[in-house]
């Protein structure tokens, strides 16, 4: 069966939705988005840089895929899979996810990976990459059990309350 055809909609337990986002989502993605990067422990970015039209259009490219993760009606996870844009790069995307606070260590995160290695085992992807703060260690023992593995760290890349934290570099390789 397709990505298309069997995560169009997926129930997450406990009253969680997984779906594609549609670009009427922006906003909420956006609300998502800033609502973790408020927390400034998590995200490079404190500003979610996108305008809604913004986000619509990258919703709306055929090469990403930003899936959600709703409660109600509310967005409280967001996935990005964005393809790289050159010829020599194409067979590569990179992943971002944030997750609200109050709604982590459900498995969310875990779902919403394996739906996006899914879309991108059927859209050619075959190195998918993502960076971490070290100091985000249930992050990096999550990937590291889906199958991310370290491909390298650049060091005291940022400062996070006084403190240097490396850049964790990560890779997951597609079968198809």
């Amino acid at each position: 069966m397709l990505w298309k055809e069997k995560a169009e909609t997926q129930r997450a337990g406990s009253g969680y939705t997984i779906r594609k986002a549609d670009p009427k989502d922006a906003r909420g993605v956006i609300n998502c988005m800033q609502s973790v990067m408020d927390e400034r422990i998590y995200l490079v970015s404190e500003y979610y840089l996108l305008t809604e039209r913004g986000e619509q259009e990258r919703i709306r490219s055929p090469d990403d895929l930003t899936l959600v993760c709703e409660k109600g009606t509310e967005i409280v996870g967001v996935l990005t899979i964005q393809r790289g844009m050159y010829r020599k790069n194409r067979h590569t995307a990179n992943l971002g996810i944030a997750i609200k606070s109050g709604h982590r260590r459900a498995g969310l995160g875990t779902r919403l990976i394996n739906q996006g290695i899914e879309w991108c085992r059927e859209n050619g992807v075959k190195k998918l990459n993502l960076e971490v703060f070290s100091s985000n260690t249930n992050a990096i023992s999550l990937y590291e059990k889906i199958g991310f593995q370290h491909e390298g760290a650049r060091k005291r890349q940022f400062i996070i309350d006084g403190e240097y934290v490396d850049d964790v570099l990560m890779t997951y390789w597609v079968e198809n």
